[in-house]
């Protein structure tokens, strides 16, 4: 069946006056470093768009933040300086305020239930045009896996564990508030300056999915505790200018949806799969892990819930999401 597919979608192409008349090329920046999720379904975004337009479209990958951060990738996909980029709802919410929802802590029971709720409901709740009149179209969203906390100072079993340690977050409100709620110090590093925050003790530890942790090999930086703490969950999604977006035939676009799926479900089985095995590897690192109970952590997220409703600036979506999410967990 596949193999039909790509040589329905090549036919399709082939007698394309579009892609006849000119290749097209799609610059992709992404964060990713070598050996992660990310950056192996990057790979097979390309491999898939060139096979299925018959090298007609060509992907030029730039990972490990090659060119720039999440906010100056997107900002050069929404300029139209690159094509495409791979970023977090982190980012989208700059463009459409209400992607700042989707990372709201603690509001996941599984992966599964993500899943649903981004690929349903949330996506036609923004698909209204908001993000395009920004610059940007989010073809959809892959996966980043859950969030855990790591640091050096000790094993965080509880929420009051987490009291006084000094946590570097991205700049995004969710994961600021999220940790300000358990009374941590809260600071703000660029991920590229990550690895030397932690060296040098500028900042006693970290959250980010266990894939990021174990290939940046954090326990190389002190961080000798582990927490599966799961606060957050959040998807990379493949984003493109829309103003390309736009000038491509339908089936172009068709290609590069068709790759889309091919690297979104690769993504999701190796981000569910890998953990386990991340874990593992982690302990023979000599990397403490703590399990913890979600459900403590959660009660203690009010704050958090109430800073990210405010950001998001209406009560009213913020209950439209969890109703969302509610229904998505049936």
């Amino acid at each position: 069946m596949r193999r039909l597919l790509a040589l329905s979608l090549a036919m399709v192409l082939a007698v394309c006056g579009a892609c006849a008349a000119a290749d097209v090329t799609i610059i992709l920046a992404h964060f990713g470093a070598a050996n992660e999720p990310v950056t192996s379904a990057a790979e097979t975004f390309k491999a898939k768009v060139e096979e299925l337009s018959g090298g007609k479209i060509t992907v030029e990958i730039h990972g490990n933040s090659e060119l720039g951060d999440a906010k100056e990738m997107a900002e050069q996909t929404a300029m139209g300086a690159i094509q495409a980029c791979l970023v977090s709802q982190g980012s989208l919410d700059k463009y459409d305020i209400r992607y700042a929802l989707v990372t709201a802590p603690y509001v996941y029971q599984s992966y599964a239930q993500a899943y649903a709720v981004i690929d349903g409901p949330f996506a036609e709740w923004v698909s209204d045009g908001v993000l395009e009149a920004r610059g940007l179209h989010n073809i959809g969203g892959w996966d980043y896996g859950f969030r855990n906390l790591t640091n050096s100072k000790r094993a965080v079993a509880h929420p009051s564990d987490v009291k006084g340690l000094t946590i570097r977050t991205p700049s995004e409100i969710q994961k600021v508030a999220c940790f300000e709620a358990l009374g941590a110090n809260v600071q703000q590093v660029a991920f590229s300056e990550l690895i030397t925050a932690l060296k040098q003790g500028t900042v006693d530890g970290q959250e980010n999915p266990i894939s990021t942790i174990y290939n940046n090999a954090m326990w190389e930086a002190s961080q000798k505790f582990l927490s599966l703490t799961h606060h957050t969950w959040e998807s990379v999604n493949l984003t493109v200018n829309n103003d390309f977006w736009k000038g491509l035939s339908d089936a172009e676009r068709l290609v590069i949806t068709e790759a889309h799926k091919a690297a979104r479900d690769q993504m999701r089985a190796e981000v569910q799969n890998s953990e386990a095995d991340y874990v593992a590897k982690l302990k023979e690192k000599g990397v403490t892990v703590t399990e913890v109970d979600m459900a403590e952590f959660k009660e203690a997220m009010k704050p958090a819930w109430d800073a990210v409703a405010k950001y998001e600036g209406s009560a009213e979506d913020m209950a439209k999401f969890l109703a969302m999410v509610e229904a998505c967990a049936k």
